[in-house]
């Protein structure tokens, strides 16, 4: 990773964490820390508003530049619909520090499935299913950065609606080491750019072409960052709807 990219991180981080002050002065949002294999991460926990009953539950990670603002307007807007939603801050710790875990250590390049950064996806989403408020039908969004993991955490038996934005990570294949099998996988949704240097064509197409009819795919004609740089367009907001739906069926409907 370049001094260029680490820098214009570090500024992100550092304006993003004085707003994160300002939204939780405004919210009813929850932060709560969770116990990884080798360090706590925080967490933004969004639920329904005055809701007794258990709801299903979301995943929502971040892109590179950590939780921005638009993020926990995802979320809440989630929460407005029925969902608890965890919203895990993965640079808990140092943003630099988690990308060279994610992009410089192999395993975390070629997104193996025991890499530690995958691991810990799966605690996290371990303390989503048994969240009190949580009714255990489980959901997940990635995107970028962390995008691959959803297509790892879609071979639980309990992703029941994994969604995947234009994943960059992994880089070998389809987005999965070459010798891992995607046949636990049972539905993924994805959404990916046609213009798009992170995940390039022939990384999208084989997942499609491995998932078959188990990937709802599809592609746009706008830049990477569906839900950040890109969130104005006309088309991403066919994106977010897509992505809502798909949670509907298959978190509420066919419960």
């Amino acid at each position: 990773m370049s001094l260029g990219i680490l820098f214009y991180l570090t500024i992100h981080i550092v304006i993003n964490s004085m707003k994160m002050i300002l939204i939780r002065q405004m919210t009813e949002m929850e932060i709560k820390t969770i116990t990884l294999p080798t360090r706590q991460i925080e967490v933004e926990v969004y639920a329904p508003a005055q809701s007794s009953e258990k709801t299903p539950a979301i995943l929502l990670l971040h892109e590179l530049f950590g939780i921005l603002d638009v993020y926990r307007e995802d979320a809440q807007d989630l929460a407005n619909r029925g969902y608890l939603v965890y919203v895990p801050n993965l640079f808990s710790g140092g943003a630099v520090k988690y990308c060279i875990r994610a992009m410089v250590s192999k395993a975390g390049r070629i997104n193996s499935a025991d890499s530690e950064v995958n691991q810990e996806i799966h605690v996290l989403l371990d303390a989503l299913k048994v969240d009190p408020r949580s009714n255990g039908r489980l959901g997940m969004l990635g995107q970028c950065l962390t995008g691959g993991y959803v297509i790892q955490m879609a071979k639980r038996e309990d992703m029941l609606a994994p969604v995947v934005y234009h994943h960059s990570l992994g880089i070998e294949g389809a987005g999965v080491p070459k010798k891992e099998s995607l046949d636990r996988v049972r539905i993924l949704q994805g959404h990916w750019s046609t213009v798009d240097p992170f995940c390039p064509a022939t990384k999208r197409n084989k997942l499609i072409q491995q998932l078959g009819d188990r990937v709802e795919a599809y592609t746009y004609n706008m830049p990477h960052g569906f839900r950040s740089v890109s969130r104005g367009l006309p088309e991403a907001k066919v994106v977010w709807q897509r992505t809502v739906d798909f949670f509907d069926r298959e978190l509420k409907q066919n419960a």
